[in-house]
């Protein structure tokens, strides 16, 4: 009986030891004591949750991460450090080591996601240096008028561009039980660079756990979003007000063919892109080519300056709310510049064409053969 009792006891103590919240320690040098820790977790439309609140002390501070889903994504920041850091909930305890200067070049330590996500982040961190130094050595070039090192260099940017997006879908399509390849697909899915058949499949082949998290949920609306812009949906009509304050709607704004373009006075690639697209608008205007412009801009002034710095004489409307700018959000966007070519019946028919390619297909259409 007294070795019953004590078998009983046993696994009673193995029970609490597997209950027990798993914690955060972690190591940062150069952080004043009481300095405050703020914990989030990944939330509804992909905004911080509020946690908890720690403090640093003789450089160290402790984290008691909370029994939330499987696999929460959690952030966290600290006061006087800029940047944050991502990391998972494991089932064991995890250990980091940070660094002030560089808190995403910081190491976290426990758990197979949290390994797999510290290999994610630091191949995306070289593919990002790799990238900005290609666009310094371009600028320079370009400063030096010397063509022939500027397509060279644009040739490596494009491999480099390549090389990114087949790691991101490598790392989706690998790991379909780990958020981490939710974020990877996150990723592809603002980049625009996979046709929405491969971003639906890859989906598709994810765990019901991850399918289940709310970034799996998130990822799920994106994609019904998406399916709406495929190139031969029929587009539902839009309206909003113009920088004179009047409405204005798609229906309104439509001529044979009409580019819907998602751009603000802030975004640096929309502005490079807008002499390309002044140029079609002037050529084709009067065969039927129209377009419509939805900003995310936050000031009117802003707005309204582009517009006429940029010679964008053509319909603009907008309900200056940034990236919560609801024409936006209902069409799935969540990178700019995007467009999308209209026919006269509201059917999509390219999108995100740039540079040529949009006087190309324009011409298609509307040429004279």
């Amino acid at each position: 009986m007294k070795g019953l009792v004590l078998s009983v006891f046993s696994i009673l103590i193995f029970i609490a030891c597997q209950s027990d919240k798993a914690d955060f320690t972690a190591q940062i040098d150069g952080v004043d004591n009481n300095a405050k820790v703020y914990l989030s977790k990944l939330g509804k439309n992909n905004q911080p949750v509020p946690i908890d609140t720690v403090e640093v002390m003789n450089g160290q501070f402790t984290l008691d991460l909370e029994e939330g889903e499987p696999q929460q994504l959690n952030m966290f920041t600290i006061e006087g450090v800029s940047s944050n850091l991502f990391f998972v909930n494991e089932d064991e305890p995890l250990e980091a080591v940070l660094y002030k200067d560089s808190l995403r070049s910081s190491r976290i330590s426990g758990g197979k996601h949290n390994e797999l996500l510290m290999t994610y982040m630091d191949t995306l961190k070289a593919s990002a240096n790799a990238m900005n130094k290609l666009g310094q050595d371009m600028r320079q070039a370009m400063m030096d008028q010397n063509r022939e090192t500027y397509m060279s260099l644009r040739k490596e940017q494009e491999a480099l561009q390549d090389q990114d997006v087949a790691f991101r879908k490598e790392m989706a399509e690998s790991n379909p039980n780990s958020i981490v390849a939710a974020l990877a697909l996150s990723d592809l899915m603002s980049s625009k660079k996979l046709p929405n058949s491969e971003i639906k499949s890859i989906y598709n082949s994810f765990s019901d756990e991850v399918k289940d998290h709310t970034l799996g949920k998130l990822l799920a609306q994106n994609i019904a979003k998406m399916s709406k812009t495929d190139i031969g949906a029929k587009v539902e009509m839009f309206e909003a007000p113009t920088p004179e304050g009047d409405m204005l709607s798609l229906k309104d704004a439509m001529g044979e063919l009409t580019l819907i373009d998602f751009w603000a006075s802030w975004c640096k690639p929309c502005r490079i892109e807008n002499p390309n697209v002044v140029s079609v608008y002037n050529d084709y205007k009067d065969k039927g080519f129209s377009i419509i412009s939805v900003s995310l801009d936050k000031k009117k002034s802003s707005w309204k300056k582009a517009i006429k710095d940029d010679n964008m004489d053509w319909y603009h409307i907008s309900n200056l709310q940034y990236w919560n700018e609801p024409i936006a959000k209902e069409w799935g966007v969540r990178s700019i510049p995007a467009t999308f070519l209209i026919d006269e019946s509201g059917v999509i028919v390219a999108k995100n064409l740039r540079g040529n390619a949009l006087r190309q297909k324009v011409d298609e259409i509307l040429g004279e053969g």
